[in-house]
Formats: structure tokens, sequence, C-alpha cells
């Protein structure tokens, strides 16, 4: 129960006996009772104090033990999050956030919270996007005890990796077809010109030894 000290202050009064001839008598006990009163009122005040300077001393058993509680979960899911938040790096979308309750003191506690990350691809990068899920699984399970949240967000960053190998394997398949393609029409270009020049010196050695079978030529006389 609280108790206002002024409050007791005011509603305590001594009053001297209208006795004159034992007033010395009275006078003494009346000194003494004083003196163990405010004694007493002391002691009274100074109780009241420590019941308003902490609040914790007017708490059961049962409440001193969900105090504890909370305020061992308070630092759990603060350096949860912590370890989320430092691993994400430049994927983390601001800090976290914390769900509270108040405590049997009148406190707030932080019993649950989350990071939020950024999971996106990288448009058309699939080595950046790789090196991005790798980041955001490792951020997944900083965490001394990872939640299942934590796990399923690690497994889904694991598939988004395996997506853009895929992709990035697909796209250099693509670029050595692309180059060999390229290779083998700069390596048929020379070969078909000179197979027309031939055709053609082939065609004039025909028509001058029409002319003068008796002349003997060389194709490559005729080869420009």
């Amino acid at each position: 129960m609280d108790i206002n000290i002024s409050t007791i202050a005011a509603s305590t009064f001594f009053k001297t006996p209208k006795c004159t001839d034992c007033a010395k008598e009275s006078s003494e006990k009346n000194t003494l009772e004083v003196e163990k009163e405010n004694e007493a009122q002391r002691k009274e005040s100074n109780e009241v104090d420590k019941t308003s300077a902490n609040p914790e001393d007017r708490l059961t058993e049962e409440q001193i033990q969900q105090l504890e509680e909370l305020k061992a979960r308070d630092q759990e899911v603060k350096m949860h999050e912590a370890a989320h938040l430092a691993a994400a790096g430049q994927h983390a979308k601001g800090g976290p956030t914390y769900d509270y309750q108040q405590g049997p003191d009148g406190k707030r506690y932080a019993v649950g919270g989350e990071v939020q990350i950024d999971t996106s691809k990288v448009p058309n990068d699939p080595e950046a996007t790789i090196q991005k899920a790798r980041q955001i699984r490792a951020a997944a399970m900083a965490p001394a005890e990872p939640s299942s949240q934590d796990r399923q967000v690690a497994a889904q960053a694991v598939q988004m990796e395996s997506q853009a190998r895929a992709e990035l394997q697909k796209q250099q398949l693509e670029e050595r077809e692309a180059n060999k393609v390229s290779a083998s029409d700069e390596t048929d270009g020379p070969n078909e010109e000179s197979n027309s020049s031939n055709e053609s010196a082939t065609s004039a050695y025909k028509e001058i030894a029409e002319i003068d079978p008796n002349k003997n030529l060389n194709i490559f006389d005729f080869v420009v």
C-alpha cells in the first residue's frame, strides 16, 4: 500500500497534559514518546521512498520471474536481429523493427522482431544474382539460433542461386555457340572466294585451249 508522507505528518498530533501537578513527569514521558514516534515515522518514510524508487520491490515472486524472462527475451531478440542486419549489408531495408510486451514493472520489452531484406534478382546479371543470393543466405543464418522463418529465407536464397547459376550456364553456352559461328564464317569466307576464282580460271583455260590446243598453260596464271 502506498503511503503519503505528508499525510502521515499532518495526522500526527501531540497534546500537553493539563495536570499541573505532574507536568514534569508528563513532559519527560511525552518527550520519549515523541522520539519513538518520530523514529517510527522516519522508518516508514524510508520504506515508502524505496518502494517509489524501485517498482520491482513491489512485485510478487511470480511477477519477478516473468520480468526476468522478459529481460532475457528482449536481449535475445535484439542480438538476433542485429546479426541479421550486420550480415545483410546493403541488401537490408532499414533497421530492425520489434514487437513489444509490457512487463509487470510497466516497461516495454522486445519479444519479437524482423529485418527486411531485398531478395529480388539483379536484372540481366546472373553472376551478381549469385553473389546476392549467397549474402542473403548468410544473413538469414547469421544468428546463433536461426528461426524457422530464417531457414525458409535461406532455402529461398539457395534456390535463387541455383536458378541464377543455370541462367549463367545457358548464357555462357550461347556465347560459345555464337563464337563458333563467327569463327566458322571467317574461315569459310576466303575458301569460297578462292573456289570462285579457280572456277573462273578453269573456264578461261578451257577457252584458250580450244583456241590454241598446242599452247600449255598453268591454271594459276589466271588466278587474280
